[in-house]
């Protein structure tokens, strides 16, 4: 019985001394999550404006954008833009869409992507700022998913488009903009984009 006592003594002093070390690794003293919140709730504000006030057509965005904070790496936000715009189907209209149809749909939704890019970009450098708790080596990432409706290219296979764009910088780069040691070109050129 001693013995067992001993062991369950241990084991508790063990489990205290490692959740100790644990707790201070974690850099909890340096932030502030209710700042962080509201930081948060700020640029998700400005990611839905912006794409609800500058892209063209209904339902700009499905639903609203979500952002999250990530010990040492950053924020990340996600959201759905609706790129694709073309006669919806009805019971009152069931003519199947032309190829005329299908085909400038297509060019209107690259075009929409491409203004998605600058509208994010955009968002980024001059709103990122806001983020006041993320550390100059932290990243700002916004994933963007293209909604496109379900079209699969129009039964052409070179008709190729991206379904998810992620940008992606550090707050470094959000801060020398802010301070105007760079332009809205050169920020563009350090934003890492993969789009896929």
């Amino acid at each position: 019985m001693l013995q067992f006592s001993f062991l369950i003594l241990c084991s508790a002093l063990t489990s205290s001394i490692q959740a100790q070390s644990v707790a201070s690794e974690a850099p909890q003293g340096t932030l502030d999550f209710a700042h962080i919140r509201r930081d948060l709730a700020v640029f998700q504000g400005v990611l839905d404006t912006t794409l609800k006030q500058s892209l063209p057509g209904p339902f700009q965005i499905l639903g609203s954008s979500k952002g999250t904070y990530l010990p040492d790496y950053g924020v990340v936000f996600s959201l759905e833009a609706n790129v694709y715009q073309i006669r919806r189907l009805s019971p009152f209209d069931m003519r199947p869409h032309t190829q005329k149809e299908l085909s400038d749909a297509y060019d209107q939704m690259m075009t929409r992507i491409e203004l998605v890019k600058e509208l994010v970009i955009r968002a980024m450098a001059e709103h990122g700022a806001t983020l006041r708790q993320l550390g100059p080596e932290e990243n700002l990432t916004v994933i963007t998913h293209l909604f496109t409706g379900g079209f699969n290219g129009g039964g052409e296979p070179k008709r190729e488009f991206p379904s998810q764009l992620v940008f992606s910088v550090k707050e470094s780069v959000v801060n020398e903009y802010r301070e105007a040691k760079i332009n809205l070109d050169q920020f563009s050129k350090t934003v890492k984009l993969l789009q896929f």
